[in-house]
């Protein structure tokens, strides 16, 4: 696992929890990512580069694929794959411009690290400085004189009754109740030291109020495909990123399937569908190789018709997505991993005043 710690000079550095006291030759294998994680699955109506993106980024969300590992060449995938290298070119390219992949000049292309996400010490002291000239101003049309705020000021910071609030991370998912659940599952990890606030990208984009929850905040957190275009969106603020893991619930659900069963998994993103079935196909191997479908399509409603067990993606029921009252449906429910989660507590409150 990994988490960002400051150095002296105010920047960012990312230590890996499992990859202490390793000598050379043992973190150079840690960092090699193996390239048999990656497969094309030719019986989805998916087009491969769509495929191959989505299982970067989905292994990334869950841990799978950690910051600064290194990615098999352009010639190595594509010669596992059996595959174009101008496919996988333009899919590292692809990454690359998002901020997910970087490249090192003679060394390869490794993956970003996307868990350093504390903004730059001038960013916050600008935010103090705008309370302070706040201050100012609204002491100037009470009368108040220099010496009199000074004091005000002075006493306060000293008399030790000075509430300080607990530090707040902006969550930003894709659909609110899921990112609500999100939120109350980081805060039971927190025990009450960190607030954690949920939003999501339409929100953030359409309402001016959800956009003033963010001077709230300390930190913002999201999915590592959305994070450039969250950060974006939230200018002064850090973004980080935390991973996910398939929920105990979800395994033992995908467990209990009885074999033989027709199962059919619903998609809401193409580019994460191949994934999704072999995480399926990873806690459930007793059953035959389940129908993957895209939510929303004619193909979609008549698998479903005929399914014993439906598997649908988070948000999916968010969607409108229906159900046949005949079949059995559950959702492939993922949680915060809790490693990262308390990694970010103790990095929030290790900075409290």
């Amino acid at each position: 696992m990994t988490a960002p710690l400051p150095s002296d000079n105010g920047e960012y550095r990312v230590i890996r929890q499992d990859s202490a006291n390793l000598d050379a030759q043992e973190q150079e294998e840690l960092e090699r990512l193996d390239v048999t994680l990656f497969r094309i699955d030719r019986t989805l109506e998916l087009p491969i580069g769509t495929q191959l993106k989505g299982q970067i980024e989905y292994g990334i969300g869950l841990g799978v694929i950690r910051p600064g590992q290194r990615l098999p060449t352009v010639r190595d995938l594509a010669e596992r794959l059996c595959i174009s290298p101008v496919t996988v070119g333009q899919v590292y390219a692809e990454l690359k411009r998002g901020g997910v992949l970087r490249g090192r000049t003679g060394a390869g292309t490794f993956v970003a690290d996307l868990l350093t996400g504390w903004p730059a010490p001038d960013a916050r002291g600008s935010e103090i400085q705008s309370s302070i000239d706040a201050l100012v101003t609204h002491a100037r049309s009470l009368g108040l004189s220099t010496s009199e705020v000074l004091g005000l000021v002075s006493a306060c910071m000293e008399s030790g009754g000075l509430s300080v609030p607990s530090p707040s991370v902006m969550v930003v998912g894709n659909f609110i109740q899921t990112t609500i659940a999100y939120c109350q599952q980081m805060e039971r990890l927190s025990e009450g030291k960190v607030r954690f606030l949920p939003t999501t990208i339409t929100r953030l984009q359409t309402s001016p109020s959800e956009r003033q929850r963010v001077n709230l905040c300390q930190l913002a957190v999201t999915f590592a495909h959305r994070r450039s275009e969250v950060a974006r969106m939230l200018p002064g603020l850090g973004v980080a990123v935390i991973t996910f893991i398939p929920s105990m619930e979800t395994r033992m659900k995908l467990a209990q399937i009885d074999p033989g069963s027709r199962v059919v998994l619903v998609v809401i993103n193409p580019e994460f569908a191949g994934s999704m079935k072999a995480g399926v196909e990873q806690f459930a191997p007793h059953i035959t190789t389940p129908a993957v479908v895209i939510i929303d399509t004619p193909e979609c409603e008549e698998r479903m018709k005929s399914a014993d067990v439906i598997v649908y993606a988070t948000g999916a029921d968010d969607l409108g997505l229906k159900f046949p009252a005949e079949s059995v449906n559950f959702e492939y429910q993922h949680t915060p991993n809790p490693h990262d989660v308390n990694r970010l507590i103790a990095e929030l409150t290790a900075r409290q005043p």
